[in-house]
């Protein structure tokens, strides 16, 4: 059996208690499913650029580092998305630099990793046309074809696979306060494609909870939340 700890966007907040959760339920690996600084309340973000303000940035950038230097610390490894609040060339850069410190930590933006016997496929931020919310996220919403061909042929004959998405899939745990749904239709396309076992994703934290696409277990962490899972 694998202990999994599952944790929805941090937001500059882990889990209270987290050393002791780790040791009483014997956990085995850690999954953050992104957006690890706070968010921006009261500070500026330029919707052209997608770029925050010299406070913000300041402020986030040691959020980011101490949060990832904790999940690290208890010699497991944790496997993380970046989320949607630090993309683009200097935010990579960024995230890219504090990744590789951590021989423990796996990121792909696309990707898979196996630990322990399982097949992990990343599935990060990506934004899809149909719920892009600025200036920025439009400029970044081009064709996403080769991001879509990537996941169908990761999950290809892996129904045992679980996939971390930042976003959940379209219409399913995505449903935002103003009524909209504004999930992955990529993901959603790939899910009843491939009927993966799970998918853990977060980003819509007013949409947590737990749904099925078919025999497809979906888990929307929400915010600063957690759950173990066994396996």
């Amino acid at each position: 059996m694998v202990k999994i700890l599952a944790i929805g966007d941090p937001h500059g907040k882990l889990p209270k208690n987290l050393s002791s959760i780790i040791k009483k339920s014997k956990i085995d690996l850690i999954i953050c499913v992104g957006d690890i600084p706070p968010v921006p309340v009261n500070f500026r973000k330029n919707n052209k650029t997608g770029s925050f303000s010299p406070a913000f940035k300041k402020m986030a950038d040691k959020s980011y580092k101490t949060i990832i230097k904790r999940l690290c610390s208890y010699k497991i490894p944790v496997l993380t998305l970046r989320g949607n609040m630090y993309l683009g060339g200097e935010h990579n850069k960024f995230t890219k630099r504090i990744f590789n410190k951590y021989k423990n930590l796996h990121h792909k933006r696309t990707g898979k990793s196996k630990i322990n016997g399982i097949d992990f496929v990343f599935f990060d931020m990506i934004w899809e046309p149909h719920y892009v919310r600025s200036t920025f996220q439009k400029s970044q919403a081009r064709s996403n074809s080769s991001r879509e061909k990537k996941i169908n042929k990761l999950l290809k004959g892996n129904k045992g696979a679980i996939i971390l998405s930042h976003s959940p899939p379209h219409k399913v745990l995505d449903k935002t306060t103003s009524g909209k749904h504004i999930g992955s239709k990529i993901l959603l396309r790939a899910i009843k494609k491939h009927k993966p076992k799970l998918v853990l994703c977060g980003h819509i934290h007013e949409a947590k909870g737990e749904k099925k696409i078919g025999k497809t277990k979906v888990i929307n962490l929400g915010e600063s939340r957690y759950k173990v899972i066994k396996l």
